[in-house]
């Protein structure tokens, strides 16, 4: 007599995946996935004059360092996926504007860098469809920039972020990306 074959973790065969089984997601205990889609968005950035004349002339103090164009646009596009993330996440938190007013609603972008906090004032604009608009209307990098009330703020900290709502007195943590 031999010896009997082994007991082993070891999967015989290819592993067959039913693509119509209904499994857990969020929402169900027994659901079939139909689609994975990937929606795209058209942005447009824009910078305001008052913003080039920051980064070309600067002020009485000379020219302005840290706020050059490409590094504004890459916080810029950094931030899109945090943005659209804490529109669905906090409540009563819109970062686009669909129709024109007086007071249209500016979102500051923040990152600390080696020389101080990068600051950026947007504004985006819905255009159609899946078409956005963002202006950079201002950009400095002071640690103690002015925040207007009811205004919010989205800190950036590499991949994760932070967005805080100044009420008037105090910066107040909305939500947390990680």
């Amino acid at each position: 007599m031999g010896s009997r074959p082994r007991i082993t973790n070891k999967l015989i065969g290819e592993i067959v995946i039913d693509k119509l089984e209904y499994v857990q997601n969020k929402s169900s205990n027994r659901a079939r996935k139909i689609l994975n889609s990937i929606e795209r968005i058209d942005l447009e950035i824009w910078c305001d004059q008052h913003y080039y004349n920051r980064v070309q002339l600067g002020d009485q103090y000379g020219k302005r360092a840290g706020i050059e164009v490409e590094n504004v646009k890459s916080l810029v596009l950094r931030s899109i996926q945090h943005l659209i993330y804490y529109s669905f996440k906090v409540k009563n938190f819109s970062f686009v504007n669909f129709e024109r007013s007086v007071r249209a609603i500016r979102t500051v972008l923040q990152e600390a860098g080696e020389t101080g906090v990068l600051n950026i004032v947007t504004e985006f604009h819905h255009l159609e469809s899946n078409k956005y608009q963002v202006t950079i209307i201002t950009a400095m990098q002071k640690d103690d920039f002015k925040i207007s009330v009811g205004q919010y703020v989205l800190e950036t900290h590499g991949v994760s972020s932070t967005l805080k709502k100044f009420d008037g007195r105090n910066l107040v943590a909305m939500g947390v990306f990680d």
